[in-house]
């Protein structure tokens, strides 16, 4: 998948939080909106209450209420649970009304603020509360007056405990939505995290061996470098098995030498010390060899120019002794003094493993050939065996792979060969010899 479509984490989180802003902003424009209203009803009722006076000169000036008195009259003052009182600029009660009297209501004025231009909750002295309101202000005789109207508050106080509760039930709605959307989000958004711990889980258990490529942006760079270190740790491992192998098979021939060697009657004891001595270190060449393969890798090994003739003269003594029986000679045609680009322990693992295959397979010949270019160098080893099967040419390059199941070996050694090949950029194939066996022509790059 693209890095440019993978989910990313800010997207997540962005995503969640604007649905959860619009949500509680929602609500809470809800609330707002029914709030407003009833203030702007509030404030619509005591706007009318103050035109009241003004309606009523309307129409007793056009004619529709002829004799005011008498409409007044009409009406029971006593049908109301409004109360009016007249206070002067003192703050005295000169006039209460009869519910004012009934609810025993006496110098209410002095509780009153001094303007009430809008409905305003007071509480008199019995904690009882009232919403008063200034109907009007006259001055006569140099006195100002003011008629107040007062009523009950107990109704409003029960609406706006109402509207407390429902205010409080639906914002907590709300808040446990908001809060139930907010787990969800977390849950959502975190799941790459949940994820990715989940699977570094499973590669310490060795049951799997890189995460998957699917996570968001933001966590790419970090699956990308456990992806790239668990490679290298494989990569690694592999290495150190591979040097132990690798080992355990150049040993092998070492010891069969050595074997070889304390067999032979006809060495004095100060030329088979000399040998056993040889073999020894070669021995410990190849361990540190192999250590540095298997720290470093092939590619780390540096490359120097290195005579080949006494490598080859080293590995043929050692080979003639392996396998006396056979009687077999090893004949080469390069220059005494032609050198290979490659490094030392490398040449020599080469060259033993490729010349080690050929004396065990041949029947009484090997021939090694070098033939150098402007670019390149030709290497061609060949034997009078049995030769490679056509179908078998590139599997025996493979490890663990055989061409001849009745000798006994790993299947390693051309395999190494062809690992220490490709590290200098070379090629390695088999085909038929002039000898009638099996003929590896390798090509080495000078540079």
């Amino acid at each position: 998948m693209s890095r440019f479509f993978q989910p990313r984490l800010r997207q997540r989180v962005l995503i969640t939080s604007v649905a959860i802003i619009a949500l509680v902003t929602s609500a809470l424009a809800g609330v707002i909106n029914k709030l407003y209203s009833q203030s702007y009803m509030a404030s619509y009722s005591s706007e009318l209450v103050a035109q009241m006076p003004m309606v009523v000169a309307q129409l007793n000036r056009a004619g529709l209420i002829k004799d005011v008195d008498k409409w007044i009259d009409s009406l029971d003052p006593s049908d109301t649970d409004y109360i009016a009182v007249v206070c002067d600029q003192s703050d005295k009660t000169t006039w209460v009304s009869n519910k004012a009297s009934a609810d025993k209501l006496r110098n209410v004025c002095r509780y009153l603020p001094e303007n009430i231009s809008t409905p305003t909750l007071i509480t008199m002295k019995n904690h009882q509360g009232y919403i008063a309101y200034n109907l009007s202000r006259n001055k006569e005789n140099g006195t100002i007056y003011q008629l107040v109207v007062l009523r009950s508050a107990d109704d409003y106080e029960h609406s706006l405990a109402q509207l407390h509760k429902r205010t409080a039930f639906y914002l907590g709605l709300f808040v446990l939505i908001a809060v139930a959307f907010l787990i969800a989000a977390f849950h959502w958004g975190f799941q790459p995290l949940r994820k990715l711990a989940f699977q570094l889980d499973q590669m310490a258990e060795a049951k799997r061996e890189k995460l998957d490529d699917n996570y968001p942006m933001e966590l790419q760079e970090v699956t990308m470098a456990v992806n790239r270190l668990s490679r290298i740790s494989h990569d690694q491992q592999g290495r150190y098995r591979h040097a132990m192998d690798d080992l355990a098979h150049s040993l092998k021939t070492r010891l069969a030498a050595t074997n070889a060697l304390l067999d032979d009657a006809s060495l004095d004891r100060r030329e088979l010390n000399q040998r056993i001595m040889e073999q020894i270190s070669q021995m410990d060449d190849l361990v540190q060899y192999q250590l540095k393969r298997a720290m470093v890798g092939q590619q780390g090994l540096q490359k120097s120019n290195v005579e080949l003739k006494p490598i080859i003269t080293s590995l043929d003594r050692m080979l003639s002794k392996i396998y006396a029986d056979k009687h077999a000679t090893l004949h080469y045609h390069f220059n005494d003094d032609l050198k290979l680009p490659l490094n030392k322990d490398d040449l020599m693992e080469l060259f033993g493993n490729m010349l080690e295959n050929s004396f065990r397979f041949c029947i009484s010949q090997v021939k090694l050939s070098v033939i150098e270019t402007n670019d390149d160098f030709t290497i061609m080893i060949e034997d009078d065996g049995p030769g490679v099967k056509p179908e078998l040419r590139e599997a025996i390059f493979q490890r663990g792979v055989r061409a001849d199941q009745l000798n006994p070996g790993q299947g390693i050694g051309l395999s190494v060969c062809n690992e220490i090949i490709d590290s200098y950029q070379g090629k390695i194939n088999v085909e038929d010899s002039e000898l009638e066996g099996a003929a590896f022509i390798i090509k080495l790059p000078k540079s």
